[in-house]
């Protein structure tokens, strides 16, 4: 069994699709990053499902947790090998170069879909605006596999929002799919 974070959604059905990744997926809420508690609830909630049918958990899930992997190693899980979802797609030493080119703010697909839904939880959660977070950026890039649809308009909202440009960035998934193996192999 695998346990997701709701980001990978489209890049996971499409990888189920058309490559015939075999494996049943339960995909968390992406929200659940701004909020420790509920991530590690939920976290834990859906690993002592998958442990209670006897199955061995898969996650496929960067740290985004302070005690993700002490966590996966309560449930002997295996998470796969990439610190975030962005390193995931396009490895630690992509992020490296091109925030090297410019002071950058990384994003996904699944980012820029759901960026009002995750800033609205940290406002209501904990009064946290995110505006700030964004000074000392000089863009956003977002990873673009194709796979996901970008939503335009919230693309716009976004660079309103943070008075940064937002680049879109092609990549494969290539990366993704060989962390997927080698997490199935392990």
């Amino acid at each position: 069994m695998v346990i997701s974070c709701g980001i990978f959604r489209e890049e996971l059905e499409y990888l189920i699709a058309e490559k015939k990744v075999d494996f049943n997926v339960v995909f968390l809420d992406p929200t659940l990053h701004v909020n420790f508690d509920r991530l590690r609830s939920r976290l834990v909630e859906a690993l002592d499902n998958c442990t209670k049918r006897g199955e061995k958990p898969l996650l496929i899930y960067g740290k985004c947790h302070p005690d993700m992997d002490k966590i996966a190693a309560g449930y002997g899980a295996r998470r796969i090998d990439a610190g975030n979802c962005l390193e995931a797609l396009a490895g630690r030493d992509e992020i490296r170069r091109l925030d090297g080119e410019a002071k950058t703010f990384f994003l996904t697909a699944g980012w820029i879909n759901n960026w009002e839904k995750m800033f609205n939880v940290g406002f209501e959660d904990f009064g946290y605006d995110f505006r700030a977070m964004f000074s000392t950026y000089k863009r956003i890039v977002v990873f673009d596999s194709g796979v996901s649809p970008i939503n335009e308009e919230k693309v716009l909202r976004l660079s309103d929002y943070t008075s940064l440009p937002v680049e879109k960035l092609p990549l494969s998934l290539a990366r993704f799919m060989k962390l997927i193996e080698d997490l199935q192999k392990a």
